[in-house]
């Protein structure tokens, strides 16, 4: 029993010993890591600037300068005009509808590109991606921002960007839409010249003015795009530039045109994204007649003296 006493009293001071020094080397390491942190924290440069302090404002000076790089579009939605009443006879009945011309111009720093693809020609439509122009960089990729698709009008046929402008009549004074469009979409290009702006980085001459694929039904990649100090417009009642009044009653309502409703293109700014007019409608004789009340170029909310 004595012997077996003494054995289990050796192990355990064998124990405290190992203990003991793992305790001593545990000490050693905070000491060690202590210093570091504080020749790290209270080191300086060559200018006496903090090397940590230094460090951090090196990560961000780099993210801000990568941003900048970028030269993003700003679509300008201008107001609606041209504005006429056409009547159409639909299922064998007379129907009334509002036509409009819709204009969208770019005022940003760089292209506004649109890019689509699909793997084969029984994909019925393309994925279209924005690309980016960086200041010596790569131009960068903005994945899935809506597709493009083969649209067949009574007069042309090519490929649209689906839902880049959107159309809708509300009452005046109330969020709720009482009618919306149908518009397929934009085969985006240079159309006309932006005159009433200068713009530092306005493309001299139009770049893209093709047709988005005109009777080219079996293509897999397109390329749209419109340039900075250039926009694209469509005139009243061509391919959708519409909307029916057949069931609004007598009243004031507010004509929305809006770009880049989902904000998924990449902008300098959205606050310019909408415009609209706000409309007197009446209806004399079972016909209706429009009056233009306010323009307001920069909101979807007009009213009378804005």
């Amino acid at each position: 029993m004595t012997r077996s006493l003494v054995r289990i009293g050796v192990l355990s001071a064998a124990t405290v010993v190992t203990v003991l020094g793992l305790v001593a080397v545990a000490a050693a390491a905070v000491i060690i890591g202590v210093g570091a942190m504080a020749e790290s924290i209270g080191s300086h440069d060559a200018e006496g600037q903090p090397t940590g302090t230094r460090e951090f404002a090196s990560r961000n000076a780099a993210a801000h300068e990568t941003v900048s790089r970028e030269r993003l579009p700003d679509l300008d939605q201008e107001t609606p005009n041209e504005l006429q009443v056409h009547t159409v006879v639909s299922g064998g009945r007379l129907s009334y509808r509002i036509g409009f011309r819709s204009a969208v111009r770019n005022v940003g720093a760089g292209p506004l590109i649109v890019n689509g693809s699909r793997p084969d020609s029984t994909t019925p439509y393309m994925r279209a991606d924005q690309i980016i122009d960086r200041v010596g960089q790569p131009q960068a990729v903005v994945p899935g921002v809506g597709r493009m698709q083969y649209v067949i009008a009574s007069d042309h046929r090519h490929w649209h960007y689906a839902q880049f402008d959107r159309y809708e009549l509300r009452r005046a004074g109330s969020s709720s839409v009482r009618v919306a469009d149908r518009k397929s979409g934009f085969c985006l290009g240079d159309r006309y010249r932006v005159t009433s702006l200068a713009l530092r980085f306005a493309s001299p001459k139009p770049v893209y003015t093709g047709r988005c694929g005109l009777a080219q039904p079996a293509l897999l990649h397109m390329h749209e795009r419109i340039s900075v100090g250039y926009g694209d417009d469509y005139s009243a009642f061509l391919e959708g530039q519409e909307l029916p009044l057949d069931g609004l009653t007598d009243g004031r309502y507010v004509l929305v045109h809006r770009v880049n409703v989902d904000r998924r293109l990449r902008e300098v700014s959205y606050a310019n994204n909408a415009a609209s007019v706000l409309l007197d409608l009446r209806w004399h004789g079972g016909k209706p007649s429009l009056r233009t009340l306010a323009t307001c170029p920069t909101t979807d909310t007009c009213y009378e003296g804005a």
